[in-house]
């Protein structure tokens, strides 16, 4: 059997777990991390916010497209408040920690902004047009980047979806991408969504090609046993090095390698890549990244506060100790039961509503 062959050939929908992808959201957050940590020794780490973009596009965008296809549309209410469940609990507790911690860095006036701009995501735009935004609430403009483009995407994905042409919508797919690489050479504000529209638009592009079947030559890429060990290799250089007139260049380079690394994860063989990041710590790492990417800068920024003039190398494992048992307790305690209850009450919610809506 040819490539040609089973290019036309969609993947099963992502509706079980895969492990391999969390592996590769613990690559994100550990680039994010150390960037952080010791911006002198990872200087380049801020890709890991891109390659969370690309993964968080792929899968929420292939689970919207399972779901059109199964039931001929989708439930934005349901859609809407899963997200709520995932991502509220966390958010609402870092906020509390963040908020202390910018009136102990003598920021309190930032926090009624701050906090503001957190809960509704539109703290990019706070932070790319004026000062309101206290530092222990920096990492907060990625996730209402995040949020603001679910707020568009999904109701313009069904309207593509809803025109009847596959053709179509490999095509939209296709410009969309075409667009999008344009936009990084255009000097937009790193904090606004155009900073990082490529690389949400290479997440969806890459959750069609796999639901609708790769086309040849992408099935062709994905198949071949480097990919993986391309992808992670581009992931180690963008963090390590900064060459600032190739920054977009890098960007871009970081976002391809984690859609064609997903792609490879879910439709390829396994191979030593998918079983190293399918292993328990990078699993560990990635189901709790979230946690991590919100409460590890202002953890890190805490310590100093409460025990002034520490050196880094001392800092450093205590940040990382911190990180790691508020992290899990958070997720095991907070974050969990909260996600679970919430899908709970929409399965049951949509189990009474689905015989009178059909």
């Amino acid at each position: 059997m040819s490539i040609h062959d089973t290019a036309a050939r969609p993947a099963p929908a992502i509706s079980e777990y895969v492990p391999a992808l969390d592996g590769i959201r613990a690559i994100a957050v550990l680039a994010v991390f150390l960037l952080h940590l010791a911006a002198a020794y990872f200087p380049g780490g801020a890709v890991g916010v891109d390659l969370f973009f690309v993964l968080s596009a792929f899968l929420i965008t292939g689970l919207l497209i399972a779901e059109f296809e199964a039931s001929g549309r989708v439930r934005f209410g349901a859609f809407y408040l899963r997200r709520a469940f995932r991502l509220l609990p966390a958010l609402v507790l870092w906020l509390m920690l963040a908020s202390v911690t910018a009136m102990l860095a003598g920021e309190g006036e930032k926090v009624p902004w701050s906090v503001t701009g957190a809960l509704f995501y539109f703290n990019d735009f706070l932070q790319a047009w004026t000062d309101w935004v206290a530092t222990a609430f920096d990492q907060s403009w990625s996730l209402s980047v995040e949020e603001q483009f679910y707020f568009v995407w999904p109701p313009l994905l069904v309207l593509v979806l809803l025109h009847r042409s596959r053709a179509f919508q490999r095509w939209f797919m296709h410009v969309s991408v075409l667009a999008a690489a344009v936009v990084p050479f255009t000097g937009p504000n790193y904090f606004l969504p155009t900073g990082h529209l490529l690389p949400l638009v290479i997440g969806c592009w890459a959750a069609e090609q796999r639901a609708r079947g790769c086309t040849p030559w992408v099935a062709a890429l994905v198949r071949q046993a480097w990919v993986g060990y391309a992808a992670c290799a581009v992931f180690v250089v963008a963090t390590l090095f900064v060459v600032p007139k190739l920054q977009s260049v890098t960007f871009i380079a970081v976002s391809v390698a984690t859609a064609a690394l997903a792609l490879r994860i879910t439709t390829g063989r396994a191979d030593a890549v998918t079983r190293v990041l399918g292993s328990r710590v990078p699993v560990w790492i990635g189901a709790r990244s979230y946690g991590i990417y919100l409460y590890g800068l202002t953890l890190m920024q805490l310590v100093p506060l409460l025990i002034p003039g520490i050196e880094l190398k001392w800092a450093a494992p205590i940040d990382v100790a911190l990180t790691a048992v508020v992290v899990a307790a958070s997720y095991r305690f907070v974050e969990s039961p909260i996600r679970r209850r919430g899908r709970d009450w929409l399965r049951n919610r949509a189990s009474r509503t689905l015989p009178d809506a059909a």
